[in-house]
This record gives C-alpha cells, sequence and structure tokens, in this order.
C-alpha cells in the first residue's frame, strides 16, 4: 500500500497546532486538547471504515 502524504496545507496546520500545543502551560487545557484529539483520531477511524464498506459493499 502506498503510504498516505500530507497536503501543504495539511503539513503547515500540524506545524501551527504543534506550535500551540508546545506553549500551553495549563495541564487541564492540555487534557482537553488531548480528549478532542482522541475524539477527532477515533471518529475518522469509523469515517474511514464506513466509506470502505460502502465502496466495498461489505455489511460489517
Amino acid at each position: 500500500m502506498k503510504p498516505l502524504s500530507m497536503s501543504l496545507g495539511q503539513q503547515f496546520e500540524l506545524e501551527r497546532q504543534s506550535r500551540e500545543l508546545d506553549d500551553m502551560d495549563d495541564i487541564k487545557e492540555l487534557q482537553q486538547v488531548a480528549k478532542q484529539l482522541l475524539m477527532a483520531w477515533q471518529e475518522e477511524i469509523a469515517r474511514s471504515r464506513s466509506a470502505v464498506r460502502q465502496a466495498t459493499g461489505a455489511d460489517g
């Protein structure tokens, strides 16, 4: 399988958000961001699985 590559825009956004994380001093704020990232990651996995099921006609 060919590895995924990020667009230039995605690379810039990654760098921007990485710098924001580096600047955080509040542990509660960092925990909240981490929870949001975990949710987004799991939602993306669910969307990907759904797209594969639709593309292959699989049910489960």
